[in-house]
Parts: structure tokens; sequence; C-alpha cells
């Protein structure tokens, strides 16, 4: 949890900034592995999370795929331009990746938390909601700019400023209608996931 937070820190790559929030999401998982043998509440904990993250990844993912040509956090910011409803649904799913209610990572974190609670690792449970926290920070760092919208001229800036190598003006102001579609369906179905938690929390936990 805490490498993968470190290393996305200062990401200005999209993809390389969700690839590092993966490999702090498996730390979450981790969570669950170490206490499986303590806790009749691992096994759902884990599946719980793992539907509620795999939801929310495939959207984050999406969003990239839907600008294909936009490398930087401000060129994806400029490549969509006025397409506001796909920075909405940009949106639920970054802060579903932070676990913010009412998605299903929030879902997810929180059955894992009760699970390392349960087994006997309440120190750990405070070191994951810590790395929850910081983790705002840098998806914060996505979607502003993409909220505020950028300008091509910023973006022109930057690169003649060299402050983002790989930027420039007009990138990818084509979007693929594909990724978006997967985007708003990942959304939505991480919203409802994370609104009707109380049915699925009752199949899945025990007792």
């Amino acid at each position: 949890m805490t490498l993968g937070n470190l290393a996305a820190f200062n990401q200005t790559d999209v993809l390389r900034l969700l690839a590092y929030s993966t490999v702090s999401q498996v730390g979450y998982l981790f969570m669950v592995v170490a206490v499986a043998a303590r806790t009749d509440l691992a096994v759902p904990a884990l599946a719980i999370y793992l539907a509620g993250y795999a939801v929310t990844n495939i959207g984050a993912f999406a969003a990239v795929a839907a600008a294909p040509g936009a490398r930087t956090i401000t060129d994806w910011a400029t490549a969509i331009g006025r397409h506001r409803w796909l920075v909405v649904s940009l949106v639920v799913c970054l802060l579903g990746l932070v676990g913010t209610p009412p998605t299903a990572v929030f879902v997810g974190k929180l059955a894992v938390f009760a699970a390392a609670w349960d087994g006997g690792l309440a120190w750990l449970v405070v070191v994951a909601a810590i790395n929850t926290v910081a983790s705002l920070f840098y998806y914060l760092r996505w979607i502003a700019p993409a909220a505020t919208g950028v300008a091509a001229s910023e973006s022109t800036a930057a690169a003649a400023r060299g402050t983002e190598p790989g930027t420039f003006a007009g990138t990818a102001q084509r979007v693929v209608i594909e990724p978006v579609v997967v985007l708003h369906t990942a959304a939505v179905v991480s919203l409802l996931l994370g609104i009707w938690s109380g049915v699925w929390l009752a199949v899945l936990l025990p007792g």
C-alpha cells in the first residue's frame, strides 16, 4: 500500500499513475491474506473487495483508453474537452478507488478493514486508513484539471517549458466511443453496488 502510494504521488503519466495505484490496491488484498486463518470474514471480504475493485478499475483504465493519445494528466484533460459526463464518470471511478461512499470499493475496503480488525491486526487497519487518505492526493491531481478544464494553450506551454514530457497541443482530440461506454457503465455499476451494499453484505458475510 505504502510503496504504491509513494510511487504514484509524482506521476503525471495517467497509465503509470493507475499502475502504481494498482500496486497500492494489492496491499489491501494482502490484508485479507494476512488474516485468512484467523477470521471467517476473510474470504467474503476478499470477494466483496475484488468485485468492487475490478469494476471500478476497469472504468479508470477505460477513461485512459477513451483518449488513446493522451499520455499525461494535462493531455487527458485537454483531449476530453467538453465531454463533461466523461469527467463525471472518471471522478466516480477515481474517488471509488480511494474508497469514497457510496461506491463499491468503499464497501470492499470496509469489509477488508473489518476482517483485519477481527483477525487481530488493528495496527494494519490504521496503516491502511492512513494510506487511503494519502491516495486521495494523487487522484485529485488528475480530477482537478479534468473537472476545471485545461486549455490547449496551457498544454502547449507545458510542452515548451519541458515540465510535462510528451505533452503537446491538441493531443488525442478524438475520443473513442467504446471505452467511454465502458467507463460510464463501470461508474454506474460501482454506485449501484455501493448503494445496494446491504443486500450483498448480508449474502456474503457470515452471521
